[in-house]
């Protein structure tokens, strides 16, 4: 059964010939740059959620926490920024970056959410590094 996308993020894809991105489970899943992988979805409120996985966590423990807070301290610098931020998946095992966008029928907003995506991706994928 073909997958159903928001009219927004259906422009999207159409407009950069991206249609082949969209897997079976609804989400779209393109590079950026050759360099990074993004994943654009839709939310049942309208919203199109774009994220990126940035690197796994450290094992529970002091040196996780440690690495966190280092890490929080560059989130809450980035916060007025950006429109992304930094998330830890369900299972707590990964770290990633995210940015909610509500397009409201405006096809650039989508577009210039994901160009101000990739500028933070790009500085969140050397922070990372840098605090390994």
């Amino acid at each position: 059964m073909p997958v159903s996308l928001s009219l927004p993020l259906t422009r999207y894809l159409a407009r950069h010939h991206l249609e082949d991105a969209v897997r079976g489970d609804g989400r779209a899943t393109l590079m950026i740059d050759d360099r990074w992988r993004i994943h654009m979805h839709d939310t049942d409120d309208g919203c199109v959620t774009v994220t990126a996985r940035l690197c796994a966590l450290p094992a529970a423990g002091n040196e996780r926490d440690a690495w966190l807070d280092m890490l929080g301290r560059d989130a809450v610098g980035m916060m007025g920024a950006h429109a992304s931020g930094c998330v830890i998946d369900a299972r707590e095992e990964s770290l990633w970056l995210q940015q909610m966008v509500w397009p409201d029928g405006d096809d650039a907003m989508l577009d210039e959410a994901v160009g101000q995506f990739a500028n933070a991706l790009s500085y969140w994928t050397a922070a990372v590094r840098r605090k390994v």
